[in-house]
């Protein structure tokens, strides 16, 4: 990865496939999707416990769709939409499930 850790190598060159970094256990921390060295494709991310922490979908190093977080509780967080532009809508929770921001668009 550069300094950034935006872009994937392995053997000086960009990399293409999964990078996955695993616990003693074999259970899952990090699961990148990359292509020529961009994170391209889905992505998950674990808490120590195996919980989920974050995940969604990458373009050419670009967030895209809908990113969900979590508590270490295993609540709902946030989630927040991109589109080909970038963000544009969050929802936020506190660790009871209050919601604490909406700026999703009204659907009918």
């Amino acid at each position: 990865m550069d300094e950034d850790g935006e872009f994937v190598l392995h053997g000086g060159e960009p990399y293409t496939g999964e990078v996955v970094e695993l616990r003693e256990d074999g259970s899952v921390i990090t699961l990148y999707t990359c292509t020529s060295g961009y994170y391209d494709g889905p992505y998950r991310e674990t808490y120590p416990d195996g919980g989920p922490y974050k995940e969604g979908v990458m373009r050419m190093g670009l967030s895209v769709g809908l990113h969900r977080r979590w508590h270490p509780s295993g609540r709902l967080a946030r989630e927040d939409l991109f589109d080909e532009r970038g963000h544009v809508a969050r929802r936020e929770w506190d660790v009871d499930g209050a919601l604490l921001v909406d700026t999703f668009p009204d659907t009918p």
